[in-house]
């Protein structure tokens, strides 16, 4: 038989109980959202200024933590650049995969998703590319290799050449449009969490459709 003060402290027991979790789930979620305006912050500064011209201290004064709280969520730089790498990566594989599979999709396709991720991930992209003590971890010769072998025509050499001349085509002028586009505008203005999250285009479409355009014509199907 439990008694009135049994039934109570059981009450009481349970109440505690959903309070800490709740709470817990307080913690848990405010930890994820300085984890995301610490990437966002250093998503900034990385383009801002470089790689090697950014520091801990730094993104932690742009965040408005300690650096004893922003080593909490990530244990170096390079750790929150494999962070904000990791979507990109991502991407590229996942485009790697559907250019082997067969038949392979239309080269329009391929050629614009490329473009895509150039344009959503281009902050990032361009600082990485242009920062040579960046690590490098956007070096991907399996995306080249996959995608040459889906945009050629037969195994001959000409069918590779004119496929390496698009996808050279393609990043070329993705690079060059996305490098004019960020010397007028910082990640800030255009919202670093959108850019963080990739939701956000650096090149509008008519951009975007006349690079891959022109590495259609590149591959002589134009």
């Amino acid at each position: 038989m439990v008694s009135g003060f049994e039934e109570k402290d059981a009450a009481m027991l349970e109440e505690a109980n959903g309070s800490g979790a709740a709470v817990a789930g307080e913690h848990e979620l405010g930890g994820q959202r300085t984890r995301e305006r610490i990437l966002a912050a250093a998503l900034e500064l990385f383009a801002g200024q470089g790689y090697a011209g950014s520091s801990i201290r730094d993104i932690a004064e742009r965040v408005g933590v300690t650096k004893a709280a922003l080593y909490y969520h990530f244990r170096s730089k390079e750790e929150i650049l494999d962070a904000l790498v990791e979507p990109i990566v991502v991407e590229l594989e996942a485009l790697v995969a559907r250019a082997e599979t067969r038949p392979a999709p239309p080269a329009g396709e391929l050629l614009g998703s490329l473009v895509d991720i150039l344009s959503r991930r281009a902050a990032l992209i361009r600082a990485l590319m242009e920062d040579p003590s960046a690590p490098r971890h956007l070096h991907r010769p399996e995306m080249h290799k996959a995608m040459a072998a889906a945009l050629a025509e037969g195994p001959g050499c000409p069918g590779r050449l004119r496929a390496w001349a698009a996808i050279g085509a393609a990043q070329l002028a993705g690079f060059v449009a996305v490098k004019a586009r960020a010397a007028k505008v910082t990640p800030g203005q255009l919202g670093a969490e959108d850019l963080l999250r990739g939701d956000r285009h650096l090149l509008d479409e008519p951009e975007r459709a006349e690079i891959v355009a022109a590495a259609l014509r590149a591959l002589g199907r134009g």
